[in-house]
């Protein structure tokens, strides 16, 4: 995994649990049911019972192993080093392949498959579409009748599409060429005139300014270009949040290619245990990376991101850590794993080679590749310690001085995904880019990296679980009191979304204290933001 941590058989995971507990303490899921089945010690043992054939409720186990977030945690704090989550993984796998996925569940995966899918194009038709940040509706609107049925409460917010997706209103290539000229030189932030906002610090603002331009002139000179490999939620959902990093790419002087021909990932499928056709379409988004020039890959879902870095070398035995058939040899005492007729391996040699080829070791997600660019480092902790060295480069006053004075900046917070942090190894390049921002204060939350209860399609299908984990993130958001939260997954944003909304919208009205619409960005978003904003007073937007 992206940890570096030694890859095992599967087999192996099982055994290495010594039931000690740990896990116990860091599992959102067991928080909310206080039960031994919930964690994920009670899992590997419920695991073992049904690779050696025991006798189960069917009915209850299947409930008991879509029960987990795929959040990590517990594999992060294991002492022995055992990947409960792959255990759980590899029990949906066997579950799907003995026809135990409800077929309801297929049912709406193939309906969400497309990344073009009709379901969302019937809702623009109907007029459902987000209006702002905190998007979609609850029970009292049209389609509140259905919430029941789903065991979800009437003030759950359901999210709704953009009213156009990205790919369908956005050109194929953005050359860096098209904002040639538009990027201020130091000297001219110094203008008292230009008016960015109160209590700027303008040696901050100028060194960002040095560092973008030494980022540009740098990626121009070698001819710098990635594939946005845009992902199904942030192009139906999110278009804004491809936009704006489309641009800060082409700032930093990236030639962008999003191609109108990608397909979803796959992860809906993977994550649910259907392994088949998480072949199927894993090969077709492979196969369409061929014909194309780039350096890099860059992606903005956490899941999705994971996906192709992860786990397509898996499910095509690329790697050693694939999903096979686990038996029980009682001969040995021992777990095995066999492979089946017909393996990944044979049937998909050629799409192997093409993700060799093509996609192997040029995965990066958005955050990191802007922080390779802009060459942060890891142990930055604050503004001061980015900038510092850069007074010469920035030409003018180093960070500190500022713009006239006003109230104090507004703060920013963020959430970790668990994909992204715990699943990509990519956590401090978005903090990082949060300290570069100058019309914000960026704050840690208290427990940032603890999951938000999204885990994809789990905030539906558990929704009262969900909401409950989700309540612990709202008190840290809470705490922090932010203007605006950031984040760097469209499933996490969704959930955060929902439960500010209900925290501090329709809980607060109901108390009778001041509502707060806290909008949820990414820090991608928030620094482009920021440099338009600079771009923008100098009149070149």
């Amino acid at each position: 995994m992206s940890d570096k941590r030694e890859i095992i058989d599967v087999t192996e995971d099982i055994l290495r649990c010594n039931r000690c507990g740990k896990c116990i303490s860091v599992c959102p899921v067991y928080d909310v049911f206080h039960e031994e089945w919930a964690s994920a010690r009670g899992k590997v043992e419920l695991a073992e019972a049904f690779f050696r054939n025991d006798e189960l409720d069917e009915k209850n186990f299947q409930k008991v192993f879509d029960l987990c977030l795929h959040c990590m945690e517990c594999r992060e704090n294991c002492p022995s080093g055992m990947r409960a989550h792959e255990v759980v993984m590899a029990v949906r796998a066997e579950m799907a392949r003995r026809g135990l996925i409800p077929k309801i569940k297929t049912a709406v995966l193939r309906m969400i498959e497309d990344m073009n899918s009709s379901v969302f194009g019937v809702m623009r038709r109907l007029g459902l579409v987000r209006r702002s940040s905190l998007h979609g509706y609850s029970r009292s609107g049209p389609l509140g009748f259905l919430f029941p049925l789903f065991g979800w409460r009437k003030d759950r917010t359901v999210p709704l599409p953009a009213s156009k997706p990205f790919l369908d209103t956005n050109p194929e290539f953005f050359p860096a060429s098209r904002l040639d000229g538009i990027l201020p030189l130091p000297e001219q932030l110094y203008d008292l005139e230009i008016d960015i906002g109160d209590g700027v610090d303008r040696g901050k603002v100028a060194a960002l300014v040095a560092m973008i331009a030494a980022a540009r002139s740098r990626n121009l000179e070698n001819s710098t270009r990635i594939y946005f490999y845009i992902g199904h939620t942030v192009n139906q959902f999110f278009p804004e949040e491809a936009e704006k990093g489309i641009w800060l790419l082409n700032l930093i002087g990236v030639d962008v290619e999003v191609p109108k021909d990608q397909l979803c990932c796959g992860a809906p499928y993977f994550y649910s245990g259907d392994i088949e056709n998480a072949h199927r379409v894993a090969k077709g988004v492979i196969d369409r990376f061929s014909g194309h020039s780039y350096d890099w890959i860059v992606t903005t879902c956490a899941s999705g991101g994971l996906m192709l870095k992860e786990e397509f070398p898996r499910i095509f035995d690329i790697s050693s850590d694939g999903f096979f058939r686990i038996e029980w040899d009682p001969e040995s005492d021992l777990f095995i794993r066999r492979k089946e007729t017909g393996t990944p391996a044979a049937e998909y040699g050629e799409t192997a080679r093409l993700y060799k080829k093509n996609i192997e070791g040029r995965v990066k997600d958005l955050n990191e590749l802007i922080a390779d660019l802009l060459v942060l480092e890891k142990d930055q902790e604050g503004s001061g310690d980015i900038f510092s060295g850069k007074k010469a480069q920035a030409g003018g006053p180093s960070p500190g001085e500022q713009f006239p004075s006003g109230p104090a900046l507004p703060v920013v917070t963020y959430h970790h995904p668990c994909h992204l942090n715990r699943g990509q190894d990519v956590n401090w390049q978005p903090e990082a880019i949060l300290e570069l921002l100058f019309r914000y204060r960026y704050i840690k939350m208290a427990d940032s990296a603890r999951c938000c209860g999204g885990g994809g399609s789990f905030t539906f299908a558990h929704s009262e679980a969900s909401e409950k984990i989700a309540s612990k993130k709202a008190d840290a958001i809470e705490a922090v009191d932010p203007y605006i939260v950031a984040t760097s997954c469209p499933l996490c944003r969704i959930q955060l979304a929902d439960t500010i909304r209900r925290r501090f919208v329709l809980e607060a009205d109901e108390l009778g204290i001041r509502k707060k619409m806290i909008p949820v960005s990414s820090p991608a978003e928030l620094l482009a933001d920021d440099l338009a904003s600079i771009i923008g007073a100098l009149g070149k937007l």
